[in-house]
């Protein structure tokens, strides 16, 4: 009895694995086949991610006194904003200058640069 229990349940989890491979319907898990494709390639985005984030944070950190010096007008702070979008650099000034007023400067002007950067 026990056998034929185990085998049903392999019969069934495969129809169901197959059933949910096939399904084409917008849902938030997306194809469950391609579900260890997805871990593997969103965990290389983030280690890029992580990896370009440190960089920036790392010239934020070692620049950090020259850009307040030059009050975020000179060529300092302009080489961080040359790597932006042209449209989005004003914004980008304007944010860095307002987190110049914050103890945790280094950690806001890098999320000014990592969002605008794009």
């Amino acid at each position: 009895m026990s056998y034929l229990l185990i085998k049903g349940f392999r019969v069934f989890g495969l129809c169901a694995c197959v059933g949910m491979a096939s399904c084409s319907a917008p849902n938030h898990l997306g194809n469950p086949v391609l579900l260890p494709v997805n871990a593997i390639s969103a965990a290389i985005e983030n280690a890029s991610y992580d990896r370009r984030r440190g960089k920036v944070k790392a010239w934020i950190a070692e620049h950090e006194t020259a850009m307040r010096s030059e009050q975020f007008e000179g060529p300092v702070t302009q080489v961080l904003l040359d790597a932006m979008p042209a449209a989005r650099r004003g914004q980008a000034r304007a944010d860095l200058k307002e987190a110049a007023q914050h103890s945790d400067y280094v950690e806001r002007a890098t999320v000014v640069v990592m969002v605008l950067g794009g």
